[in-house]
């Protein structure tokens, strides 16, 4: 599938009014109203015990942040501690496999992206998970990536950097955190869809590779606003576009992929969501999804996401979150297909 006509199918889920905001947000109220607030949520046999968010990387980052500022609230909602564990390694492989071997009963989370959720068990069978084996419930946020060059890098555009990949294939290089992380994938994509060829250069990480962006030794770096925002704010760095449907506040100078001509109504995001083992049942699934929805919507919640520079585009519920994934799913499939493992 042509990846702007995914991007439009997956826009076109969450943008009919039965699946709008304000509709997702009377559900939300409608269902906190029925079950009560604070301790009403515990009213039923669910939650029974405490419960664990699973976060795949170490402490620190966005999504060990957002997972814990989340905890509190969920925990008040639901009536029960919740605790949010780190466990690194493997590119996020290690959490994954622990969610899929927890009991499918909703006591037990994770706080995914879309790296490790989607993109590595579809390209890499050898993590011992698929996408499958996870159940979406709510989707925690959302951040667009930007192309980002050094600040004499002659393409001052989109545009202008497709037409540079054009003339000279395989001269300019991009760098990501390794095979698979969504810098590389997203990459791909915009290049099968501008019909180019640019260099890829796996980094054990992203630390670098903005580094290496100012020092001349890379051509571009695909990365999130978060990300690059000290460096665009210090003039490091020179942003040619942004991945998301509107352009952002942070860069508001800085245009969209799809006002592009190489890459018109082109959108693409990195997100977190939510998830529990396959087979959780659909009323703890839809009960998580509700307090989840309800405490994102809190302001301490929506500061975050902003410190963050993530959005949270709509509430999903558990139904609509797995037509979402299903869509992201389908928007990546042929490139992942082809893509390599290490």
């Amino acid at each position: 599938m042509n990846p702007s006509n995914a991007a439009r199918k997956a826009n076109a889920l969450f943008s009919t009014p039965t699946l709008s905001r304000r509709q997702m947000l009377g559900a939300t109220a409608g269902a906190v109203a029925a079950l009560g607030q604070g301790s009403g949520w515990a009213q039923s046999a669910f939650p029974s015990k405490p419960l664990t968010i699973l976060v795949p990387f170490t402490a620190g980052g966005a999504s060990d942040i957002g997972a814990r500022m989340l905890a509190p609230e969920l925990s008040r909602l639901l009536g029960q501690s919740v605790v949010v564990e780190n466990l690194a390694g493997a590119g996020g492989a290690i959490a994954m496999q622990k969610l899929i071997r927890s009991p499918a009963d909703g006591h037990t989370l994770l706080y995914g992206g879309l790296s490790e959720s989607l993109l590595i068990p579809m390209i890499n069978p050898a993590v011992n998970y698929k996408v499958e084996d996870l159940m979406p419930v709510a989707l925690a946020g959302a951040s667009p990536v930007v192309f980002v060059v050094r600040p004499d890098f002659p393409a001052n555009t989109v545009d202008e950097l497709i037409a540079m990949a054009r003339k000279s294939p395989g001269r300019l290089s991009f760098g990501s955190a390794g095979i698979g992380s969504f810098a590389h994938v997203m990459t791909e994509v915009v290049k099968e869809r501008a019909s180019v060829f640019m260099v890829h250069i796996p980094y054990r990480g992203g630390a670098q590779i903005l580094t290496d962006v100012i020092g001349g030794q890379l051509d571009l770096a695909v990365t999130t606003v978060t990300n690059a925002a000290p460096m665009i704010a210090a003039k490091r760095v020179k942003v040619l576009g942004v991945s998301s449907k509107a352009r952002v506040a942070l860069i508001k100078d800085v245009p969209t992929f799809g006002e592009s001509t190489a890459l018109k109504g082109m959108e693409m995001q990195v997100w977190a969501m939510l998830f529990t083992p396959k087979g959780t049942p659909e009323p703890i699934a839809n009960q998580l999804s509700s307090a989840i929805n309800t405490a994102l919507e809190l302001p301490a919640m929506k500061a975050m996401r902003t410190k963050l520079g993530a959005d949270l585009p709509y509430l999903l519920n558990a139904t609509q979150a797995r037509e979402f994934l299903q869509a992201e799913q389908k928007m990546y499939l042929p490139v992942t297909r082809r893509i390599k493992p290490e």
